[in-house]
């Protein structure tokens, strides 16, 4: 059943999604520490929240993969990449664009968030077309 598999790839995606936001805050964290006392952050960030939309995303990613699975150009992993491609103008390069018009924020912070973004959207494109194509 379609249903079960879309819940099923997108818990375990949402998971994977926690770990690389862990490892991308950790990654990025010697850049955007030395702005910390900027007004933008919340501190301390709600992890909470942050738990539960990132396994929402999970679900997210994995349903409108499923949606476009046959308009995605390639196969396996690469068409994983692909999707997190597309994925990433809409959700990393929209957001970095929309900080840079709505916040004062410095640059590098913008930067660092548009290449850390296309990274882990990259990497999360290529879990779900493993995680999905997997699960039956």
């Amino acid at each position: 059943m379609e249903l079960k598999r879309i819940l099923i790839a997108g818990i375990i995606v949402g998971i994977l999604f926690l770990f690389l936001d862990m490892l991308m805050a950790i990654s990025t964290m010697p850049i955007l520490s030395k702005y910390a006392s900027l007004p933008i952050w919340k501190n301390p960030p709600n992890i909470t929240a942050g738990m539960v939309f990132d396994l929402f995303n999970g679900l997210i990613l994995v349903f409108v993969y499923s949606l476009l699975f046959s308009a995605i150009p390639g196969k396996g992993w690469k068409k994983g990449l692909n999707y997190g491609m597309i994925v990433g103008l809409f959700r990393v390069v929209m957001s970095s664009f929309s900080s840079i018009v709505m916040y004062s924020i410095p640059d590098e912070v913008v930067i660092t968030n548009l290449i850390a973004g296309f990274i882990e959207i990259a990497v999360l494109g290529i879990l779900v077309a493993l995680v999905f194509e997997r699960i039956k």
